[in-house]
């Protein structure tokens, strides 16, 4: 009997941090669910014996956390499936019961009643721990590694094992990886990955029914055509010299738990910056850039010193002006918390509020501005249920910040 343990976590907002990145273009939102939804249809779903417990949902990609994903980076897809042994007879219910006696019997009778896949689409480095892997020709995978508990298959040129060392217990530590091919697009795909945790038995009867030359024409293929502009760009020149002085950023907080109670971040040399993020896989097309303020106090590892930061993101670039933050607004936003260690005594992000950017020098100078409005405050997010960590009543934010800007990034 399996005795399932649920722990909840209650998150505030879903703005801590603001997202860095931008929204993935329609093009590679299809691109995405397209690729894991021919993996998808590869696998079986009605196999005998055997059910789908869980799998990945085809939904494309919406957004991307790294700004030149897709752009200076491989386009990643993923996909897991699991499955799980059903009409389990009462003979193999016996048998099971006498072996799954120690963590070894249990791990036993786990690989030959589950089976989990996980297939990453333009992946190049994988390190990992394993017990007697043994390389094996298996069509049609470039190079297959095959243990009594787990496997690893990858498809595409290149892929070689780099470590292979011996650890305690019989294991070893293993990495694997392939070149990146930089003379094709980075939407190309060049490597696919399966990791298989169950028995040989049971992860090679999943694979035989599998169609996996479905899986390896997807190498090679490169379904979203490189934008381009015809725009004549006016590049921005950085100042020649670096403009001196110390970041500033200072606000004072009214409502609920604070009594117009000031907070002055402390400046930090590499922790404060502003910089130019694009929001287009072309560097040349800025229409949908914007701007990222972060600033965070340096982290005192010895003494875990409490340190706070905010967090702006600015619809525009290269010009000054006033923009209004709301909840739900795409490309605005702000977000800060006090107190910061291992999580944040309260943190805060905006309900209603201007922020109005005086400044706005070239990469070199500096980005200064006022910020005034409402803000929804959260309490030991981080912490469990069973304390008193609640949403505390909003309060009123009035601040200020100058902040190095950095050069831009794309």
């Amino acid at each position: 009997m399996k005795i399932l343990l649920s722990i909840a976590l209650l998150f505030f907002s879903p703005l801590i941090f603001a997202q860095e990145g931008r929204p993935a273009l329609a093009s590679e939102t299809s691109e995405d669910e397209r690729v894991k939804s021919t993996i998808k249809k590869a696998f079986p779903h009605d196999l005998e014996n055997w059910e789908v417990e869980d799998e990945s949902k085809t939904d494309g990609i919406t957004w991307f956390h790294n700004g030149g994903e897709a752009a200076n980076s491989p386009f990643t897809h993923q996909y897991k499936i699991n499955y799980k042994r059903k009409n389990v007879s009462e003979q193999e219910r016996e048998k099971w019961k006498k072996v799954a006696v120690d963590v070894v019997g249990i791990q036993k009778m786990m690989a030959e009643t589950e089976c989990e896949i996980v297939v990453t689409v333009n992946t190049f480095f994988t390190e990992f721990e394993a017990e007697n892997l043994q390389t094996k020709a298996v069509s049609p995978f470039n190079l297959s590694m095959v243990g009594p508990f787990e496997a690893k298959y990858f498809m595409g040129n290149g892929w070689k094992i780099s470590k292979n060392e011996s650890l305690e217990d019989n294991r070893r530590n293993y990495v694997v990886e392939a070149a990146i091919n930089k003379g094709v697009p980075m939407t190309q795909i060049q490597t696919i990955h399966l990791d298989c945790t169950g028995s040989p038995t049971v992860v090679d009867f999943i694979l035989k029914n599998t169609d996996l030359k479905a899986i390896q024409t997807l190498v090679g293929q490169n379904k979203i055509t490189q934008p381009t502009n015809n725009q004549t760009i006016t590049k921005e020149k950085p100042l020649t010299k670096p403009l001196e002085g110390n970041n500033e950023i200072e606000f004072t907080l009214d409502g609920g738990d604070f009594h117009n109670r000031t907070f002055k971040l402390k400046h930090s040399k590499d922790g404060e910056f502003g910089y130019l993020l694009n929001n287009h896989p072309n560097p040349a097309i800025t229409d949908n850039a914007m701007t990222r303020i972060l600033i965070q106090e340096d982290d005192d590892f010895k003494t875990k010193n409490k340190t706070g930061f905010l967090d702006i993101t600015i619809p525009f670039i290269r010009k000054t002006g006033e923009f209004e933050v709301f909840k739900g607004a795409e490309k605005a936003s702000f977000a800060g918390g006090i107190n910061c260690w291992d999580g944040c005594e309260y943190s805060f992000d905006a309900d209603g509020m201007k922020v109005n950017v005086s400044r706005y020098d070239a990469v070199g100078g500096f980005i200064e501005g006022t910020f005034e409005g409402e803000v929804t405050v959260g309490y030991k997010i981080n912490q469990p249920l069973d304390n008193d960590q609640k949403k505390r009543p909003n309060a009123q934010i009035k601040g200020r910040f100058k902040v190095h800007r950095k050069e831009d990034r794309y």
